[in-house]
């Protein structure tokens, strides 16, 4: 369970659009309180609705040795499709929310802009937010971990881990901020723009190995 599950933490990080949004705050008045506040509020959606998803799915999955192989093949297979159509683009992980909603909404783009580009600590805990409401790679998660049978201290164990790593490009980036604010900047704004134009490619390597990797196991265990 840990490594897939390390791996499909790995992939959440690198989406470019949570990037993005790392980057954005970083750009605001006052950044590391503005990361820090992104951070609590990503961070406190995310482990919430974990808690959650993990107490009604654990009844239900009931951690068997004939249910486990059953949830890794349907998660593996739903990783698999997720990575073809990240893969494809037919998820744009990547597009640029100011982007999106300029072509689409006209004045209202200018007012939300400012609402980001703002210097209100309210403003980044809500895009944390949002940023970490559940997503198809995070349910996936949580199913692998209901599944898994372990003991429920071990189960919030692989919740807590997941979203470490799955925020780390928010954690490290304020921990750098501290020490070199100005290359941190740069490197953060480089990666985004890198991820942007290479990244959809290597987040759906990523969600296919872990794919794969369960959809194999579970197969394996149903022999």
């Amino acid at each position: 369970m840990w490594i897939t599950l390390l791996v499909m933490a790995v992939a959440v990080s690198l989406e470019p659009f949570r990037v993005g949004m790392t980057v954005l705050m970083i750009n605001r008045p006052r950044p590391a309180r503005q990361l820090l506040a992104f951070l609590t509020g990503g961070f406190a959606m995310g482990i919430a609705v974990g808690l959650v998803a993990l107490f009604l799915l654990r009844p239900a999955l009931g951690g068997s040795d004939s249910t486990l192989p059953v949830v890794q093949i349907v998660v593996g297979a739903v990783l698999l499709v997720n990575a073809a159509l990240v893969v494809a683009g037919v998820w744009s992980r990547g597009l640029d929310a100011a982007n999106l909603t300029e072509s689409r909404f006209g004045p209202l783009t200018a007012r939300a802009r400012r609402v980001l580009e703002g210097r209100s600590l309210w403003t980044a805990t809500v895009a944390g937010l949002g940023i970490a409401l559940p997503s198809v790679d995070y349910l996936a998660a949580l199913a692998l971990i209901a599944a898994s049978g372990a003991a429920t201290t071990v189960q919030l164990g692989a919740l807590l881990v997941f979203n470490v790593v799955a925020f780390a490009l928010v954690e490290i980036p304020l921990l750098c901020y501290l020490v070199a604010p100005h290359r941190t900047r740069a490197a953060l704004s480089a990666l985004y723009d890198w991820l942007r134009a290479q990244g959809r490619r290597g987040v759906g390597a990523l969600l296919a190995v872990a794919g794969g990797v369960l959809l194999a196991v579970g197969l394996a265990g149903l022999g």
